[in-house]
C-alpha cells in the first residue's frame, strides 16, 4: 500500500504533459518545484510574483527537423566551403556555412558513387563521388 502511495504521484508526474503547471512537492519547510529546491518563504515569493519565475524554454523551431543536401556534380574530394548543396525540405541551394547559420547540424556524410554508365574517375585518376549531407535540428 505504501509503495502504491509513493508510486502514484511519481507516475502522474511522469505521465503529465509539458503544458501543465509546475510539479510542486512540499516536505516540511522545503519545497521542490520541477526538481529545484526552495525554502517555503522563497517559494511563496516566487509563486506570488510571476516576474521572479524563470522563463520557459523557447518552443522548438517549426518546419522540417531533418533534410538531405546533395552536391549537383561529382567530385574527387570533398567540396570546398563555398560549394552549394541542393537541399530537400524546400531549403534550396545552401553552402555548409549557411546550413550551420540556419541552425542545422550535419549528422552524416555519404559518398554516392556515379552510375555505372558514367565516368568513375577524375582527370587526376581519383574516384568521383557526389556528396550527400544528412542534416537535422
Amino acid at each position: 500500500m505504501k509503495l502504491l502511495l509513493l508510486a502514484l504521484p511519481l507516475a502522474l508526474a511522469i505521465a503529465a504533459p509539458a503544458a501543465l503547471a509546475a510539479f510542486v512537492f512540499r516536505v516540511g519547510d522545503t519545497v521542490y518545484v520541477d526538481g529545484k529546491r526552495y525554502s517555503w518563504e522563497e517559494w511563496k515569493k516566487i509563486r506570488d510574483n510571476p516576474e521572479l519565475r524563470e522563463p520557459q524554454p523557447a518552443a522548438p523551431p517549426s518546419g522540417p527537423r531533418a533534410a538531405a543536401c546533395t552536391t549537383a556534380i561529382y567530385y574527387d574530394e570533398f567540396p570546398s566551403e563555398d560549394e552549394r548543396f541542393q537541399c530537400s525540405a524546400d531549403l534550396g541551394m545552401l553552402t555548409r556555412g549557411q546550413i550551420m547559420e540556419k541552425g542545422w547540424k550535419v549528422d552524416f556524410v555519404e559518398k554516392v558513387p556515379p552510375p555505372s554508365d558514367q565516368q568513375a574517375q577524375s582527370p587526376r585518376g581519383m574516384p568521383l563521388f557526389k556528396y550527400k549531407l544528412v542534416i537535422s535540428r
